[in-house]
């Protein structure tokens, strides 16, 4: 908890944004949704594909993850152009392929939303394959923070590391790896999403770490979220929607009052 008092209104939006600066903060969920948001845009990300990373990322958090570990990944290859938003969708014997016509990295931002719109519409009816997207794990907590559930999410990164998520319920969901690399942090891999099976035989050899939902929602309601190291980065993102402090931006409108009803 930061406790300022008796400063200017300048004083203290100066000292909130190095607090916020800072690695290893607890943070809250709706700073989460605001930070996010704004980091998004920061890379020129349209305004509705940023609230819906924001949320995917509400959901990372939820569960008790740092937020800013994949998600800094996939805005540092926006900004990079390493990846790329522009997407296409074509149909396949088995259902449908996501994949990037620029031939880069796809980004997961735009490979979510895409995602949960055709699950929306056609998982029951077949597989959806989505080619080189950069962060896995926003694709999956898109799939999460929309309650998509009854669905598995295999994929094999370019360190060659298998991950399985199984979306049993919109409570219970598990992970199944082949290693000890955290889910975070794997990145650029092809994609395969299709109907959950309980008679799933892919659980051998793996580790097996189950989360319920409600109860790690609890936890982080009450103990906040933990950022570390990669928080720097992530704000970073967010400052570039800062105005900055000149005579035509307060005469326009930006910036604090000199009393709290201003």
């Amino acid at each position: 908890l930061l406790v300022i008092s008796n400063c200017r209104p300048l004083a203290v939006i100066s000292v909130y944004k190095l607090y916020m600066s800072k690695s290893d903060l607890t943070i809250s969920l709706n700073e989460v949704l605001f930070y996010f948001t704004r980091a998004a845009f920061g890379v020129e990300v349209p305004i509705g594909l940023s609230e819906d990373f924001a949320r995917s990322n509400i959901w990372i958090s939820e569960n008790g993850f740092d937020p800013s570990l994949c998600s800094l990944q996939a805005l540092d290859n926006l900004d990079s152009e390493a990846s790329s938003l522009a997407i296409k969708f074509e149909k396949v014997k088995e259902g449908g392929h996501l994949f990037c016509p620029k031939g880069k990295l796809l980004s997961s931002l735009e490979a979510s939303t895409s995602c949960v719109d055709w699950v929306e519409v056609n998982s029951a009816n077949g597989e959806l394959k989505i080619s080189n997207v950069d962060s896995p794990l926003l694709v999956v907590s898109a799939l999460g923070a929309n309650q998509c559930s009854g669905l598995k999410v295999f994929w094999v990164d370019q360190d060659e590391n298998q991950f399985q998520v199984n979306l049993i319920d919109n409570e219970v969901w598990e992970i199944l790896s082949s290693s000890t690399n955290p889910i975070e942090l794997s990145s650029n891999a092809d994609m395969l999403i299709s109907p959950f099976g309980l008679g799933d035989e892919s659980y051998k050899g793996k580790t097996v770490k189950t989360f319920n939902l409600a109860e790690e929602k609890l936890n982080i309601l009450h103990n906040g979220v933990k950022v570390r190291e990669n928080w720097q980065g992530i704000y970073d993102y967010f400052s570039r929607c800062l105005v900055k402090s000149s005579a035509e931006s307060r005469a326009s409108g930006a910036g604090a009052g000199i009393v709290d009803t201003d």
